[in-house]
């Protein structure tokens, strides 16, 4: 008797989103059940043995991303030196929305 009931896996199934036909229940409630002992096995082996430490990944990851560094950005008249329009000291973009000013 698996320790995952049909009625679980049909509640999960409806808490998913998915429409389970009746033959199917059974088989993963069973394949559920072997996914769990196996779980339930890996955790028996670690706990409590303080030469497996704990991981959230098998393989150690590091940081790619080099450090940030803070630069001087452009001026504002420096950018806006460049814009194709400027208004009130900001860039004139054309209107999209047609929303009153």
């Amino acid at each position: 008797m698996p320790a995952i009931t049909r009625e679980e896996v049909a509640h999960l199934a409806r808490l998913s989103r998915l429409a389970l036909p009746p033959d199917e229940l059974d088989t993963l409630a069973t394949q559920l059940d072997e996914i769990l002992a196996a779980v339930a096995k890996v955790q028996e082996a670690t706990e409590g043995n303080p030469d497996v430490p704990a991981t959230s990944h098998v393989m150690p990851l590091t940081n790619v991303y080099r450090p940030d560094e803070a630069h001087p950005g452009l001026d504002r008249d420096a950018a806006l030196a460049e814009a194709p329009a400027v208004e009130d000291d900001r860039f004139r973009v054309p209107r999209i929305l047609g929303e009153e000013a």
